[in-house]
């Protein structure tokens, strides 16, 4: 098997306490790993000094400042820069699994036509999973993906096709040719979804890969910038988005709708004004793109 130059990209963004927690693990990983593999730090305009801790802390660890803080979109113009043939994008609020990076590289080395290859994702106490595979579609006129599916227990031990990651291993080539993250969706929620469902239509591979295990707090920097009901607004938001962009024909529009009334008057009657303010707002979006 060829052996693959590998780079981990950590993107941050006023993470000291977390990359103090996180950091070490990724590096151990990185030094474990039969590719060649680096460690980056993107730092989002950090406030804090989280990246003067990684360069003193951490000599081994490029850190690199993104012009201007695009979340997930920061991505973009780094890895049009660099030259590795696989990138494994990683928030700074996860710690991995000292043998996490060859189960994901491995697939690339094997499988010329792999876009992803996703981790299993474990709560950061390694109680439980709280991803494996993922499957989604349009269902009763809206969207929607979730590694909850029915009878996603029996796959978690199983590697095989999955239909989307927000972080894992991509081919760098193939991540910049899509153009990456669309910013229609800042700060996010959705863009990793919609860069996947971009690749899949180009017929490229993405896996799930419960070998490379990694340790996920979940959202901890998205919760604190924005609160729960903001979150909630922009996921809303970004689903009416994200069809409106990647689904088209007859069938759906009819579906779509006939159905959406009935959704948001249901929502509003279980108390979930956030559906109706994030089609508001997806309206309103939708006129200026």
């Amino acid at each position: 098997m060829k052996t693959l130059n590998v780079r981990i990209v950590i993107l941050n963004y006023n993470g000291r306490q977390l990359l103090g927690q996180c950091l070490p693990s990724v590096v151990e990983a990185a030094r474990r790993a039969s590719h060649r593999t680096a460690v980056t730090v993107l730092d989002n305009c950090s406030a804090d000094d989280g990246p003067e801790f990684v360069r003193l802390e951490f000599p081994s660890v490029d850190v690199v400042a993104a012009p201007e803080n695009k979340v997930l979109c920061s991505y973009n113009d780094y890895l049009a820069n660099i030259d590795d043939d696989v990138v494994i994008l990683l928030n700074n609020d996860i710690r991995v699994d000292e043998n996490f990076v060859d189960p994901l590289v491995n697939r690339f080395a094997s499988d010329g036509s792999t876009f992803l290859v996703a981790p299993r994702v474990m709560t950061f106490d390694g109680k439980s999973v709280e991803a494996g595979r993922s499957k989604g579609g349009v269902r009763w006129g809206l969207f929607w993906c979730s590694a909850r599916y029915p009878g996603y227990e029996d796959d978690l031990n199983q590697p095989g096709e999955t239909f989307s990651s927000g972080f894992g291993a991509f081919s760098r080539k193939r991540f910049v040719e899509l153009g990456g993250y669309d910013e229609r969706y800042l700060p996010g929620i959705l863009e990793d979804v919609d860069l996947c469902l971009r690749a899949s239509r180009k017929g490229w591979g993405l896996y799930y890969e419960p070998l490379s295990i990694v340790y996920h707090v979940g959202q901890a920097s998205f919760k604190r910038e924005f609160g729960s009901r903001k979150m909630a607004v922009m996921a809303s938001r970004n689903t009416f988005l994200f069809m409106w962009k990647n689904y088209n024909g007859l069938r759906f529009w009819a579906t779509h709708i006939f159905l959406l009334p009935l959704r948001l008057v249901f929502a509003l009657m279980r108390g979930n004004s956030a559906l109706l303010a994030g089609f508001f707002a997806a309206v309103t979006m939708r006129k200026k793109l």
